[in-house]
Formats: C-alpha cells, sequence, structure tokens
C-alpha cells in the first residue's frame, strides 16, 4: 500500500538528480530528449542583461589586471632594489 504524498510526479521545487532517481534512461535519444525538455525550462537573460554582465565581467578582468602588473612591477623593483635579478 503506498503512502498517499508518494508519487512519481515532478514537482516545481523537485532538482534533476531527484528526478532522475525515478527515471531510467533507457539510450540516447532519451538522453537528448530529456535535455532539450530541460533546455526549454531555462531561462535565458535578455540581451540587455548579457551586454551588461559581460561588460561588467571585462570590467573586472581589466581592473584584477592592473593590480596584478602593479604587484609585479613592484615585486620586480624590490628585487632590483636588494640586487636580486
Amino acid at each position: 500500500m503506498a503512502h498517499k504524498g508518494a508519487s512519481n510526479v515532478a514537482k516545481p521545487n523537485d532538482t534533476l538528480v531527484e528526478l532522475n532517481q525515478h527515471a531510467k534512461r533507457t539510450g540516447i535519444v532519451a538522453f537528448f530528449k530529456e535535455s532539450f525538455r530541460e533546455l526549454k525550462r531555462v531561462r535565458w537573460p535578455k540581451r540587455r542583461e548579457v551586454i551588461v554582465y559581460t561588460a561588467a565581467c571585462l570590467l573586472v578582468c581589466a581592473i584584477l589586471g592592473v593590480l596584478i602588473w602593479a604587484f609585479d612591477i613592484g615585486v620586480s623593483a624590490a628585487m632590483s632594489a636588494i640586487g636580486v635579478d
């Protein structure tokens, strides 16, 4: 006799791992069908969001690049000052 709440129906909060514990894959075709079904559920970012996130990423990379460059120059100057080349 099954519990009243027990069911193999996916709930909105279920993760893919939890769903796969109940489902059995039968082959490569089933894998791709499941993959495309999951891709339909993805919330893809809007064009504006992609531009903003890309700009933020490039800005952070530039800032970190400058900081690493400055640190390298500082260490090189310190090494030269103590006579290590």
